[in-house]
């Protein structure tokens, strides 16, 4: 039995030697990171399933997705989410986008708020666009929530 213990001893040493080997090689600024890793995986799911509604004039889940304080600012201005929604219902059926690349793609975490800009490229039947977006979301409870998209038409060379 005393040899049992005294192995058990020297694993326990083992393993808090191991574990703190592991948390002193994690600096604060990587913790954030990690912590929102999760976060910045699903904002990228919700933003693609959001451009592909907005191709496919998919009313509903755009609903699902926007904030009820949702707002959409370009060269047009600045509409809220009925105006959105209504614009959108108008193509109902009419696919846009053949093909889209978004690159680079970049997040911002503010506590309950992700801060993402992104190079949109999306081809149509009319061509090849190009758009600078910022969009801004919010932790709503456990789900993220879009509050705002701006996108303005870039010039490329």
């Amino acid at each position: 039995m005393t040899n049992l213990k005294r192995w058990f001893s020297i694993v326990v040493v083992l393993l808090t030697f191991a574990l703190c080997g592991f948390t002193l090689r994690v600096w604060p600024g990587d913790l954030a990171e990690i912590g929102h890793a999760k976060d910045e995986q699903l904002i990228r799911q919700l933003n693609e399933e959001c451009l592909n509604a907005h191709d496919a004039a998919d009313v509903a889940t755009l609903d699902r997705i926007e904030d009820s304080e949702f707002t959409l600012s370009g060269d047009f201005g600045v509409v809220d989410k009925q105006q959105h929604l209504d614009h959108v219902r108008q193509r109902s059926g009419k696919s846009e986008v053949i093909h889209r690349k978004i690159d680079p793609q970049q997040f911002r975490f503010y506590g309950d708020v992700a801060l993402v800009t992104e190079t949109d490229r999306p081809t149509t039947a009319q061509g090849t666009f190009a758009y600078q977006t910022t969009e801004v979301w919010i932790r709503r409870g456990a789900s993220w929530k879009l509050v705002h998209l701006h996108y303005s038409s870039l010039t490329e060379q």
